[in-house]
């Protein structure tokens, strides 16, 4: 187990605000920072963070709490992984107790192992480019001549693969690097073998080839794409990591983590298709650029876009193969919500070769007075497709409207319906009757299909239980956490606060939460209070199990209006105003549940009773039992049977 000093220290170096930015673009918004949410899609904003708490909330999926609960649920991770990639990310050294350490699942040391063999393997490429004769020779010289400077290939880390079937599973192995963890890295292979031999033998993936590491919007290395420098029918051109634990190839862009900063700086972002096209373009001062790496754009890796920026500026080659990619992947950005503009290059160019030629400002400039929205775009593939003739109109006219009612916004899509109708000479009202026309069409499409989807999986509902006072009791201890979150250092009467009441009377009842994880909670902040004599929202924002409640209570969504009050004439009393009379509510409920609980077993003994005796003590037990629970009941002003 990670000691809660490093935990201190992580908390400390790890503001929220830095973090949650790295993945989400956010603007100053009063005391706090809002964004869209990273974890589901929205056009309006209702993602929060709160610098002063440390605390982020989403307003639209409910997700909240402190900075290590967002690492986890952004990448995936549990909470040890947590701890260690924001240690990582701020160089803080980690201290363990050994005996836990050996006790983490071998998912997580599946996970720290590929992330550990991954970035050995790019460190021993990139020292191949510099201190291997054949990496310089080869892989050094590859890069210089397709106009990449030393500061480039650092910053990407680029490397080499020599060209030897065992070097790197060599050094990999006297480093302490299992095989099996290297072989899932995708880093070695298992040679074909008889069955009479005995030794399991392996050989190195990556040989005689210039080598990009893929970073994860963190800056870990979670795969690499290598390309070959020989011409070879027999071995791809590219070869790429295989999907694993740590590597998703559809929701990874290459380059995003170096071009993160300059994409909120220029709220728009450049794609590509290639690595070189990146690395170019980033090197001539356009540094808001990412690629798909070779392959089609997914919907995840649209999500990942719309994290940092609205807007994207689609690079594309200007052969046919570069055309249909645009084409596909403009669906996937409006569907997403995005905002897209097109730039294809003259035939024969890319993005790489066109920087080389333009430079950095000729390039910029270039985009600048080529770059098309959609419509206009698609419009000219069309034409020149199926001609300007009525059906090549016809046609055309349908596929662009096909493209613009995936759009949700529905003011941008009556404004490109619009346009299009401008730029076709067609009228706007057959337009627009043909989106909907469309639109209907999807709709009773995509609800045939959940139909059939339910039906298949239609289950015999449970019936609904109603809830009993177990049920209240978890709510009320649950109740109790909260307000001793949010009212924890106010004062309950002059001489105790209202944590030290809370305490107090659970103690003096001997009431034991009975949600495990609540009972380990509220234990934790009375030793904490025990030892500081106080207890602050702190010790809540940036506890392991209480981060997500805190964040939920704390973040205040709404307020009510002082105009709204004066005008309507209601005062409604805010809870901040009434909290002690809900924290001796919740109490109130606590002991009823557990004097309940009391005459349950004295009732019981009542029955059973042999002896006249017996009979007479468990009646007066049970009469006392009913006077307090009487007590209670007329505090909280309800009539409460006790379960038989």
């Amino acid at each position: 187990m990670i000691r809660q000093s490093t935990i201190d220290q992580i908390f400390s170096a790890a503001a929220v605000e830095e973090v949650v930015g790295d993945y989400v673009k956010l603007k100053r918004s009063g005391s706090g920072m809002g964004g869209l949410c990273p974890f589901h899609n929205e056009k309006t904003p209702s993602f929060k963070v709160s610098p002063n708490l440390g605390i982020y909330k989403c307003f639209g999926c409910g997700r909240g709490g402190n900075v290590i609960d967002f690492v986890m649920e952004i990448e995936k991770m549990n909470y040890p992984e947590a701890l260690r990639h924001l240690a990582s990310k701020y160089h803080i050294e980690i201290e363990e107790d050994q005996a836990n350490k050996e006790e983490l699942s071998e998912q997580v040391k599946l996970r720290e192992g590929l992330y550990a063999a991954l970035e050995f393997a790019r460190n021993y490429f990139y020292k191949n480019l510099h201190d291997d004769e054949e990496g310089r020779t080869v892989g050094y010289s590859y890069f210089k001549e397709r106009g990449l400077t030393d500061q480039t290939i650092e910053s990407f880390g680029l490397g080499y693969g020599k060209n030897s079937w065992e070097a790197f599973h060599k050094v990999a192995t006297e480093a302490g690097y299992a095989e099996d963890v290297l072989e899932k890295a995708g880093l070695i292979k298992e040679r074909n073998r008889t069955e009479e031999e005995a030794d399991v033998s392996y050989y190195d993936v990556y040989r005689e080839r210039v080598m990009f590491p893929i970073h994860n919007v963190g800056g870990k290395v979670v795969g690499f794409g290598g390309r070959q420098l020989r011409s070879d029918k027999k071995s791809p051109k590219y070869i790429n990591s295989p999907e694993n634990e740590v590597y998703h190839k559809s929701s990874v862009l290459y380059g995003l983590y170096q071009a993160k900063k300059a994409i909120r700086t220029q709220e728009t972002v450049y794609l590509v298709e290639g690595y070189l096209d990146v690395l170019m373009l980033a090197q001539s001062g356009i540094e808001n650029v990412v690629a798909t790496s070779g392959t089609a754009l997914t919907p995840d890796q649209v999500k990942l876009v719309k994290r940092f920026s609205e807007n994207v500026t689609m690079l594309f080659d200007g052969d046919s193969a570069g055309i249909k990619a645009a084409m596909r992947g403009v669906d996937l950005l409006l569907e997403g919500g995005l905002n897209v503009k097109i730039v294809v290059f003259p035939e024969g160019e890319d993005p790489d070769s066109y920087c080389r030629k333009l430079g950095g400002t000729g390039l910029t400039e270039f985009i600048e007075a080529e770059q098309k929205d959609f419509v206009r775009f698609k419009t000219e593939i069309l034409l020149k497709e199926k001609g300007d003739d009525s059906v090549g109109l016809s046609e055309t006219a349908r596929e662009v409207v096909e493209t613009i009612v995936k759009i949700p916004d529905p003011l941008k899509r009556n404004a490109f319906i619009k346009q299009t109708a401008n730029i076709l000479q067609f009228d706007e009202a057959l337009l627009m009757a043909e989106a909907k026309r469309i639109k209907n069409a999807a709709t009773k499409a995509f609800n045939r299909q959940a139909s059939a989807r339910d039906q298949a999986t239609f289950i015999e509902p449970v019936p609904t239980l109603t809830p009993d006072l177990t049920q209240e009791a978890h709510n009320k201890e649950q109740a109790i956490l909260e307000s001793l979150i949010l009212y924890c250092d106010e004062s309950y009467d002059e001489e105790i606060d209202v944590a030290g009441f809370i305490f107090s009377e659970l103690e003096e009842d001997a009431y034991v939460f009975e949600d495990p994880e609540f009972a380990e909670c509220i234990e934790q902040a009375k030793e904490y209070y025990t030892f500081n004599d106080s207890l602050d929202e702190s010790f809540f924002t940036k506890h392991r199990v209480l981060g997500k409640m805190a964040a939920d209570v704390l973040s205040v969504k709404y307020k009510l209006s002082p105009v709204w009050l004066e005008t309507h004439e209601i005062y409604v009393t805010p809870d901040s105003e009434n909290y002690l009379q809900v924290v001796i509510d919740n109490l109130n409920y606590l002991k009823l549940y557990k004097i309940s609980q009391v005459y349950a077993k004295e009732m019981k003994k009542l029955q059973e009773a042999e002896t006249e005796e017996d009979s007479k003590i468990a009646q007066a037990r049970v009469f006392k039992i009913l006077e307090i629970r009487k007590t209670i009941t007329a505090k909280l002003g309800i009539e409460g049977a006790i379960p038989e």
